[in-house]
C-alpha cells in the first residue's frame, strides 16, 4: 500500500489522531522512498534524529515550513515518490490536525470559592468500633496541632534566627506560557515550559573568559534562545533576531542562565552573546558539533 492510500481521502472527516498518523506515515514514506536515514534528514533540516523519529511516529507535529523542507529534500532524488500532490496532501492533513485540536474541549479549572467536601464515611456501630472512631478523631486533632506547630517554627522568622526568611508565596509563582507555539507566537516565551525545549539543539557556540555561550534552536517552533554557562551573578545573556526584538536576561544566582525565545525561521536568523560582567563579551560564532 502506498503512502497516498495510507493517508486516505482528504474529504473524510476523521479524528485528529488519525490525521496525525496519516501525516506521519506520509513523511516516513518520503524518506524511505528516497532511501535515506532519519539522521540524514535531521542533518538536512538542522535538527536531530529523535525529532525526526517523533515526526514519523506522530508523537509531535512538525510546522508547515518543516513539512515543505522535508518534502523538498526528499523530492530531489530521481527514485523518490514524494510528488507535489502529496505535499499538498501533507499540508491539508496538518491543517486538519490543527483545526481538530482547536475544537477539542479544554480542561476547566475548579472554582476557588469553596473546597470540595470528602464523602462522609459510613456510620460505625456502637461498642469497640465506636471507640475506634473516637480515637481516630483525637489522632486527627493531634496531627493538626503538630502541623500548626511546624508552621509556626518554620514558616516565619524567629527572634533566635533573624536571618531566616519566610517560605516563598505560591501567589508569586509565574504563570506557565502556552504549551506550543510557532515563529512570532514564541516571542518572549520561556522555552523550558513549551514544546520547543523537546527538540532543541545547539547550533552555534562561543567560549571566552571561562564562559560558554550557546545559540539554542527549535525547528519544531521556529524559535531560538541564548544560553550561557560558567557564569556568575551580574552576567548577562542576549539573543538578537534578524527581525524583531532581542531578549536579554541578567543572571541572579547560580552558574548558568538563558533568555526567553525569539522567532527564527532558521538557526542563522538569530545571534547569541554573553556580556561577562567586568571582563568583556563572547558570542556564539562557531558551528556546534552535532
Amino acid at each position: 500500500m502506498n503512502a497516498q492510500q495510507n493517508a486516505g481521502p482528504l474529504g473524510d472527516q476523521q479524528p485528529v489522531e488519525s490525521a496525525r498518523i496519516q501525516l506521519a506515515q506520509l513523511l516516513r514514506s518520503w524518506r524511505e522512498g528516497n532511501n535515506r536515514s532519519q539522521s540524514w534528514v535531521a542533518k538536512q533540516l538542522h535538527t536531530n534524529q529523535p525529532t525526526v523519529s517523533r515526526w514519523e511516529s506522530g508523537s509531535t507535529l512538525p510546522a508547515p515550513e518543516t513539512i515543505r523542507a522535508f518534502w523538498q529534500i526528499c523530492a530531489k532524488s530521481v527514485q523518490s515518490k514524494a510528488s507535489a500532490p502529496e505535499l499538498e496532501q501533507a499540508l491539508a492533513l496538518h491543517q486538519r490536525v490543527v483545526e481538530e485540536r482547536a475544537h477539542m474541549p479544554k480542561q476547566t479549572v475548579p472554582a476557588t470559592g469553596g473546597t470540595p467536601q470528602p464523602d462522609r464515611p459510613p456510620l460505625q456501630p456502637q461498642g469497640s468500633k465506636g471507640r475506634l472512631v473516637t480515637l481516630t478523631g483525637v489522632g486527627t486533632v493531634a496531627l493538626l496541632a503538630a502541623a500548626a506547630w511546624v508552621g509556626v517554627q518554620y514558616g516565619h522568622s524567629s527572634p533566635e534566627n533573624p536571618s531566616s526568611s519566610p517560605a516563598p508565596s505560591l501567589a508569586a509563582a509565574r504563570p506557565t506560557p502556552t504549551a506550543t507555539c510557532d515563529g512570532n507566537a514564541c516571542a518572549s516565551l520561556e522555552p523550558a515550559t513549551t514544546a520547543c525545549a523537546e527538540d532543541a539543539i545547539t547550533t552555534r557556540t562561543g567560549h571566552d573568559y571561562g564562559v560558554r555561550v550557546e545559540l539554542r534552536y527549535s525547528a519544531l517552533c521556529h524559535a531560538a534562545w541564548a544560553k550561557m554557562s560558567g557564569t556568575a551573578a551580574g552576567d548577562r545573556v542576549m539573543v538578537t533576531p534578524n527581525q524583531g526584538n532581542a531578549q536579554e536576561y541578567r543572571q541572579q544566582y547560580g552558574h548558568d542562565a538563558h533568555t526567553r525565545m525569539v522567532p527564527a525561521l532558521t538557526p542563522g536568523d538569530a545571534r547569541a552573546c554573553a556580556i561577562v560582567d567586568g571582563r568583556g563579551t563572547v558570542c556564539a560564532t562557531s558551528a556546534a558539533q552535532q
